[in-house]
């Protein structure tokens, strides 16, 4: 039998083959929704350091006597709400040597994309930590999430969370919710449980979802549920679902989202972001400069009347 010399590790020839790679991947990130569902609002060139909204209190009107001057002169009053911007940004170096050498021919590129999704990424996340600025709260650290939450939210949200002196404010109403919450609230409208009769709810907060059956009350929208998945969750109780997994999970395992308003949502943009690639100096052979950067703020707008903050458990799924 002839010596049958092979190419690879620990073979005849095992220092010959290049290492060749077939492709260059990104991680991938959530980008989120947060920017869809907020009242975009621009700071301008010369229009000074923040964005600053004015709204003016209310005035009151009275019985009359009849053949009685009015004699309730009232005075006008009015508020601010004050929104910054600052800047946010990246960057990294790419050496000549690294541009030269690499296998990968669109290094600079893909850089300028990853930058880019950083950027993104950042920017959402910073807009879902703003959820906890709306002051009502459905829900306490442990409780697990149910269309009640939504439904309870709404019925706030149409009196502006104030019984005396209601301040509703106009749609459309989003619920941004991290995915962990929106697996139980599409189980929850399935509805799953644990037996035929649907006497145990669906979900607890240790992350247990033993769905084996559906309970009685199944519909079209069910069916949908169970065939599509988070994806089929599109409205409940009037406000529109998003899912965004950039909301922050606690050590408890509980993570808040809210329902709000749009208007209630403010997304202030100074300078939208872009990627630039500039040389380096000479003296640097060839090095190469990608950067991001843009200037921003996220705020909320009479916090106590146009959202409400939903706290939940958002373990993640063991059964």
């Amino acid at each position: 039998m002839p010596t049958i010399n092979l190419a690879g590790t620990n073979q005849a020839l095992d220092t010959s083959l290049p290492t060749v790679y077939s492709a260059f991947k990104l991680l991938y990130d959530d980008l989120g929704v947060m920017r869809s569902c907020a009242d975009r609002m621009d700071l301008k060139p010369h229009e000074g350091v923040s964005k600053r909204l004015i709204n003016y209190g209310r005035q009151s009107v009275y019985a009359l006597s009849d053949g009685v001057d009015m004699a309730q002169a009232q005075e006008i009053s009015d508020s601010v709400t004050i929104y910054t911007p600052s800047e946010v940004g990246g960057h990294v170096w790419i050496a000549g040597t690294t541009m030269r050498r690499i296998q990968d021919p669109n290094l600079l590129r893909t850089m300028g994309r990853n930058l880019a999704n950083a950027y993104d990424l950042k920017e959402d996340t910073d807009g879902t930590a703003i959820l906890t600025s709306f002051v009502p709260i459905m829900g306490t650290a442990g409780d697990v999430i149910s269309p009640g939450f939504i439904a309870g939210a709404m019925a706030r949200l149409a009196i502006g969370n104030d019984r005396t002196t209601p301040e509703p404010f106009p749609g459309p109403y989003f619920g941004v919710l991290h995915p962990l919450h929106a697996l139980v609230l599409a189980g929850r409208l399935v509805p799953y449980g644990t037996t035929a009769a649907g006497g145990t709810a669906y979900g607890v907060n240790t992350g247990a979802h033993v769905g084996t059956t559906v309970g009685p009350g199944r519909t079209s929208v069910s069916d949908d549920i169970i065939r599509n998945g988070l994806n089929a969750v599109a409205e409940v109780a009037g406000a529109i679902i998003k899912r965004d997994a950039n909301i922050a999970v606690n050590s408890d395992d509980d993570a808040s989202g809210a329902v709000f308003s749009k208007e209630g949502l403010k997304y202030i943009s100074e300078i939208e972001p872009k990627v630039e690639m500039e040389p380096g100096r000479k003296t640097m052979r060839g090095a190469m400069e990608v950067i991001t950067w843009g200037s921003y703020v996220w705020g909320v707008y009479r916090s106590s009347a146009s959202g409400c903050e939903i706290l939940a458990d958002a373990s993640l799924p063991t059964s």
